[in-house]
């Protein structure tokens, strides 16, 4: 009904301002949007005010106290936030404070905005890929970077090396506080504490098939020794050749062939060997001629004679075609045309071809 037209009313449901707060996020720092959906939906529900409680865990993705003061020393001057920034400072111990309570309470309080939250989130991910790329010795998939942001690129690591290397060790021993603070993750519900491999396991598969963002993406450019080499068809596509369907939609451009595989089926063998696309229009359409008939010698006038005389000696084999009756061979009686004063052929009359059968 509504195939070429648009209804004149349609209602249409009001975007979510926390999803629509994830994807400028991602946007601005170029992380996947639906990794940070993912995780955000994971740790808050999409609740912007979500508080842990076990924990200083608050927001849409549950950042902690330190995480949080860090990113916004970090991200706050770029975001506009440089005056919270500056509030910022670090003792001896790398420890965050903020001396003014009120400032401090301020800078933790936009920790529910959700336009700050999925900006902070998403170059806490890129920190993290970087973090952690470099310590794998490749790009982490999406399960790895959330791992990150649970226990922090330097513990992902630990428990990705782990994981491999001694896959039985229960997880809880080298990240006691972590697994204080998210006992589902590291507890099952007996209350066994979980491996390495199985934490893995669990915080992988959270963020099983999540998309990342295009920077994550590896461009593997086909080496010149030993890659795979492009398909024919394909290079017979490169710029300054003829497109395929290009005789269908245009009269104009080359008239070489759409593809090499489809130039060896019209061309012709030479020597014996496979077909190959030949560059000589008279040798890629029929009529073919193969080697024997080219090295062949031309008949002579004398052999054409004998030829003709043998066939017409040669008795005919073929049946002929019926005769043609002898009511259509003479011409139909004229008949006298009254009103146009002219005379024209009679009707045919087929009451002789008919078959009469009578009636039993």
């Amino acid at each position: 009904m509504f195939l070429f037209t648009t209804p004149q009313t349609r209602e249409t449901q009001p975007a979510n301002p926390v999803v629509s707060a994830i994807r400028d996020g991602a946007a601005k720092t170029g992380a996947g949007f639906d990794y940070l959906l993912k995780t955000a939906q994971r740790e808050s529900s999409l609740e912007p005010d979500a508080k842990a409680k076990t924990s200083s865990a608050t927001g849409l993705f549950q950042f902690i106290e330190q995480t949080w003061l860090s990113m916004v020393k970090q991200e706050g001057p770029k975001q506009g936030l440089a005056s919270y920034a500056d509030a910022i400072s670090e003792t001896g111990g790398g420890r965050l404070t903020v001396a003014d309570p009120a400032a401090r309470e301020k800078i933790l309080e936009l920790r529910k905005d959700p336009q700050v939250a999925a900006v902070m989130a998403g170059a806490l991910t890129q920190k993290n890929r970087e973090q952690l790329a470099g310590a794998l010795g490749r790009q982490p998939h999406a399960g790895e970077l959330y791992m990150a942001h649970v226990l922090g690129a330097r513990g992902a690591s630990d428990l990705i090396k782990t994981a491999a290397a001694d896959p039985t060790r229960a997880a809880v021993k080298d990240f006691p506080e972590a697994a204080a603070a998210n006992r589902s993750i590291f507890f099952d519900k007996a209350g066994r504490a979980r491996s390495a491999q199985e934490v893995y396991g669990v915080l992988a598969a959270s963020h099983a098939n999540t998309q990342l963002a295009a920077s994550a993406t590896v461009t593997q450019t086909a080496s010149p020794q030993g890659g795979d080499k492009p398909a024919e068809i394909a290079a017979a596509l490169a710029p300054g050749r003829a497109k395929g369907l290009i005789g269908l939609f245009s009269t104009e451009g080359s008239r070489a062939p759409v593809s090499r595989a489809v130039a060896n089926l019209w061309a012709t063998p030479r020597d014996g060997a496979s077909r190959t696309a030949s560059l000589d229009a008279a040798d890629r359409y029929y009529p073919r001629q193969t080697a024997s008939d080219a090295t062949a010698t031309a008949p002579t006038a004398a052999d054409a004679a004998a030829a003709n005389a043998a066939a017409s000696t040669r008795a005919v084999q073929a049946p002929l075609p019926p005769a043609r009756p002898v009511e259509l061979t003479q011409p139909p009686p004229a008949v006298q045309d009254r009103s146009a004063g002219r005379t024209r052929r009679a009707p045919l009359d087929l009451s002789a071809f008919m078959i009469q059968r009578n009636a039993r």
